[in-house]
């Protein structure tokens, strides 16, 4: 099984966790995706990997045609659910099944980290858009802002090595230069995090997507040391929620 095939098929199996967990604090992540894209009444828009279909609700609006592309049944099962007024299709975003200028806005929130050739991907986004659409993603950033600092060396302790990779700020621009979008500019929201209430709502995201493969190698013992250790170290905010250090990238782009 390939590595792509890896992470879809955790995020279908997880989709529940994910829509429990993760989900409602990238909404606020969205809502800026979407705002950066600068929507007009009539757009046809494509949300890139849309998951549960944040985004794709975000974009929501009269007149506007919003279509949902991801390659996890699970995740698509509940974007059908909760967003009924959007299309969902089915299908790797890599390779998308539509002609060249099908869309006017591409958005897309945190997935394009995921893709094996980012600039592969950006280039079939560009294939499917108008010449002068938009492009409007997020991704997780930079570095430093992440909970990488905080739980990378847990992880080593407890014999689990992580290989998830995240763009950098320069790393993102030339990815989209490269595969031919015009006018790119990113900004970066180092104070973004993760919002779970608590025991349950941390449990439910250590199962979701990239790190379900972790639960599923490791005994119930072994994960729930790992999962205790993990939430000890987390933050706690202000309004009694723990606070997973994330951080944004917003990545915007014009094709031509």
């Amino acid at each position: 099984m390939t590595a792509w095939r890896r992470v879809v098929e955790g995020f279908s199996e997880s989709a529940e966790n994910y829509a429990h967990s993760m989900a409602p604090s990238l909404r606020t992540m969205a809502v800026v995706v979407v705002q950066r894209a600068r929507l007009r009444e009539r757009d046809r828009i494509l949300d890139a990997g849309t998951g549960t279909g944040i985004a794709a609700s975000a974009a929501m609006s009269a007149g506007r045609e919003v279509v949902g592309v991801d390659a996890a049944p699970g995740m698509l099962a509940i974007a059908r659910r909760e967003v009924p007024g959007a299309k969902f299709v089915e299908a790797d975003f890599a390779k998308l099944p539509f002609p060249a200028g099908s869309f006017d806005v591409v958005i897309s929130v945190h997935a394009l980290h995921f893709a094996t050739d980012p600039v592969a991907v950006l280039e079939e986004w560009r294939r499917v858009t108008t010449p002068g659409g938009r492009l409007s993603l997020s991704a997780p950033g930079p570095r430093a802002a992440l909970s990488y600092r905080i739980y990378d060396p847990i992880y080593r302790r407890h014999g689990v090595q992580r290989r998830v990779e995240v763009p950098t700020r320069t790393k993102l621009l030339a990815w989209a230069r490269a595969a031919g979008w015009r006018h790119a500019a990113v900004e970066a929201d180092p104070a973004t995090t993760i919002r779970l209430a608590g025991p349950d709502s941390f449990e439910r995201w250590m199962r979701t997507g990239s790190r379900s493969g972790t639960s599923r190698a490791l005994s119930d013992e072994r994960f729930a040391a790992l999962s205790a250790d993990l939430m000890a170290a987390t933050p706690i905010g202000p309004d009694g929620l723990l606070h997973i250090p994330f951080g944004t990238l917003y990545l915007t782009a014009r094709n031509g």
